[in-house]
């Protein structure tokens, strides 16, 4: 019996900050070049990876978001001298899969990536943005132990519409 399940394909997504190469340690990755070979030599697991693509045959890990800016873009220089850009996206739940108290998922996004830290400079609060990468988990320690968080890694950021500024369309005050 043929199958008669629908099937949506993707909707393809406006690259309005270019990717960068992939390779690690390249130039504009924002990433050391001391670290590329470790990375090189983790490949996949005992060499099974797709053609050409560096990692397991089916494995895909790519992210589409687009919600309202909750914490304004912040650049901070690291000890290895990267420039991370972060920020948060709230994004509003469809009614059906609300639960109590979370109608909205907010979501800590990242970038190494200097074209992406200028194309958020003027983001504010509000702003309706849409962000595409990759999730990443990152793993830290703190005085309280090790620590980690899920985050996504930007490749392209795109402002789809400004908040409007609540002090331009105030009235002057009468004294």
């Amino acid at each position: 019996m043929p199958d008669t399940t629908a099937t949506t394909a993707a909707t393809p997504v406006p690259a309005t900050v270019p990717a960068e190469p992939a390779a690690a340690g390249g130039p504009g990755t924002g990433r050391s070049a001391k670290a590329a070979p470790a990375r090189r030599a983790a490949g996949g697991a005992a060499g099974r990876t797709a053609r050409g693509s560096g990692r397991e045959p089916g494995h895909r890990n790519e992210v589409v978001v687009a919600g309202r800016i909750t914490a304004e873009p912040c650049v901070r220089e690291l000890a290895s001298g990267d420039r991370l850009t972060t920020w948060r996206v709230s994004i509003a739940r469809a009614p059906a899969q609300q639960r109590p108290n979370q109608a909205a998922d907010p979501i800590t996004c990242v970038s190494f990536q200097e074209a992406v830290e200028e194309r958020t400079r003027e983001w504010r609060l509000g702003d309706v943005v849409q962000v595409s990468g990759a999730l990443r988990r990152r793993f830290w320690r703190s005085p309280k132990g090790s620590a980690s968080v899920v985050e996504i890694e930007a490749r392209t950021v795109q402002r789809i519409s400004r908040c409007p500024d609540p002090a331009a369309s105030a009235e002057p005050s009468q004294s």
